[in-house]
């Protein structure tokens, strides 16, 4: 008898839906299905003291969700935006409802609704929408789709920009949780006074209007499940996926547990342009967390002008070794190319395979920057070496380096009596420093330099030096 009463169902399934769906296809999907394989996210709960171990032994003995089907079954959550029943709706409550993810999911959710919340209500839109990004990008601020979709929201570039997101060289504020929320929900807002229609709401945010003004138009149709076949198979499944996690997560929103991650920061203003790199080789950082605190930098550089948020009690020691964080970025990292016509060139000599002991007596004009240059080691070693708190050095005093470079040495020729001084002027470029400029003219240092234009080591971009040739 049970074994008729399920075929008959089974039948009457498929009768009325047709075909079972196949929503392999969709990122949301493989969102899901890889929610804790970022970085960002694993890094999230690490910083929580959630024990999350203990609640999902409690998850995992607890039975499977098995729900039954039909269209009550989502009148059951509807709130404010109208819900559908379809095949592929189902397909997607079975994805959430099944998997250990829904758990890691929603304590994500709880962890992010309130300040999404606060968003909604300001311009007045439903409350549901709080689930929008779970379903996207799983509130990873890395995610994108593709269409071109980017961070939490998987907003695209014009849209970003419309509604007042900076995209340039170095950020996206689209992986900004704060700035890309209050974008996302202005334009839901905007595109649902355009539609007055929830389902094709969603559709144009992740489609763009202009594709769904074109599908509305030739099949001369406002029903979104109408123009479903005709939608990007990657991410057409936005309704349905919408639909599916908010009756999972009214269902089971995981007793309200959230994340509690304990970040904690300093902020520190960088004024021209600076390297992840320069910092970390600088300053004994971790490379993970400087990105995590800063999700919006694109390839690991600073802009100019730009508050940058480090880890808690490293902003001091940034400030601190500011000028030779900025030297060395200057003299190694954006070393400029030295002129191939210029014949005088160092000879640099490595005298051995393994490091060894050189004493450096300071001199005057020495920096820890020159004198790291100089040996191709780190400012940080030569600070670690000497037992050094900041960057201060003193004239006569002795170094300890370990190296196996020599130092460099002018392969000067001796001025002939016909030879003429003559004064050029040099104007100066990014990424220069005068110990690289000094290079391109033979018996020229850093000092001669420093000396005719009665300057230090700082430069400026434009700023126009007198040279002395030799």
């Amino acid at each position: 008898m049970r074994f008729l009463f399920f075929i008959t169902f089974t039948l009457s399934y498929y009768i009325v839906f047709g075909q079972q769906p196949n929503i392999e296809k969709s990122v949301y999907v493989k969102q899901f299905e890889n929610l804790m394989e970022n970085e960002y996210t694993r890094m999230l709960f690490q910083k929580s003291t959630l024990n999350t171990d203990s609640i999902l032994e409690h998850v995992s003995s607890t039975k499977p969700f098995n729900p039954l089907f039909g269209d009550s079954l989502l009148k059951s959550v509807e709130i404010t935006i109208p819900l559908t029943y379809k095949p592929e709706v189902h397909e997607f409550i079975k994805l959430y409802s099944q998997s250990i993810n829904q758990h890691f999911l929603n304590y994500i959710i709880n962890f992010r609704a309130s300040e999404i919340r606060a968003e909604l209500k300001k311009q007045q839109l439903p409350e549901e929408l709080i689930l929008l990004p779970a379903i996207l990008s799983g509130f990873n601020p890395y995610s994108s789709n593709t269409s071109g979709g980017e961070g939490y929201w998987h907003l695209n570039y014009p849209q970003a920009i419309k509604f007042g997101l900076n995209i340039n060289e170095y950020i996206d504020e689209r992986r900004d949780f704060s700035k890309s929320s209050k974008a996302a929900i202005a334009y839901l807002k905007h595109l649902q006074l355009n539609y007055q229609n929830w389902d094709l709401t969603l559709a144009a945010f992740v489609a763009g209007p202009n594709n769904i003004n074109n599908l509305i138009q030739r099949n001369q149709s406002t029903d979104y499940w109408k123009l479903y076949p005709y939608l990007n198979p990657k991410t057409r499944d936005v309704v349905p996926a919408f639909s599916a996690l908010l009756y999972s997560y009214t269902q089971n929103n995981s007793n309200m547990i959230e994340l509690n991650p304990i970040i904690e920061a300093d902020t520190f203003l960088v004024e021209n342009k600076l390297s992840y790199k320069a910092i970390l080789d600088v300053v004994n950082l971790n490379k993970k967390e400087l990105q995590f605190l800063n999700p919006s930098i694109i390839d690991e550089v600073f802009p100019s002008n730009y508050i940058a948020i480090v880890p808690k009690n490293t902003a001091c020691k940034i400030n601190q070794f500011c000028d030779s964080i900025y030297f060395y970025q200057d003299s190694l990292i954006n070393k400029p190319k030295i002129d191939s016509t210029i014949e005088e060139k160092e000879d640099v000599e490595t005298i051995s395979t393994t490091n060894e002991e050189i004493i450096h007596q300071v001199k005057s004009g020495d920096v820890l920057g020159k004198i790291a240059e100089k040996y191709g080691v780190k400012i940080s070693e030569i600070q670690e070496w000497n037992k050094l708190k900041g960057t201060t050095i003193n004239i006569g005093q002795q170094l300890i380096i370990y190296s196996n470079k020599k130092p460099a040495t002018n392969s000067q020729k001796p001025a002939t009596n016909n030879q003429q001084s003559e004064m050029i002027l040099y104007t100066v470029k990014s990424g220069d420093n005068l110990w690289d400029i000094a290079k391109n003219y033979p018996g020229v240092s850093a000092e001669d330099i420093m000396e005719l234009n009665n300057i230090d080591e700082n430069i400026k971009i434009g700023q126009v030096l007198k040279i002395k040739k030799k």
